[in-house]
């Protein structure tokens, strides 16, 4: 049986708070605009001139990179 409870989204946020959030400390350790930086120099995004959905910034896919290679998690477990 599932439980359900109205403080929920309060309850989470604390177990969550407990646990510790992972890109806190990271950000402590790493750099994150300057690595971006450095992958958009290295390999450079193609110009939008045929439109299309804009991309992800690539300081946040950098931290999704990070943070998938470290918990080892797939794609699907990143999305949720």
């Amino acid at each position: 049986m599932i439980k359900t409870s109205l403080f929920a989204d309060q309850e989470r946020e604390a177990k969550l708070n407990k646990i510790g959030d992972a890109l806190k400390v990271m950000e402590q350790h790493v750099d994150f605009v300057a690595l971006a930086d450095a992958v958009d120099e290295a390999a450079p995004r193609p110009g939008r001139e045929r439109g299309g959905r804009p991309p992800f910034p690539t300081e946040l896919m950098v931290r999704v990179l990070l943070i998938q290679q470290l918990f080892n998690l797939s794609d699907e477990q990143m999305e949720f």
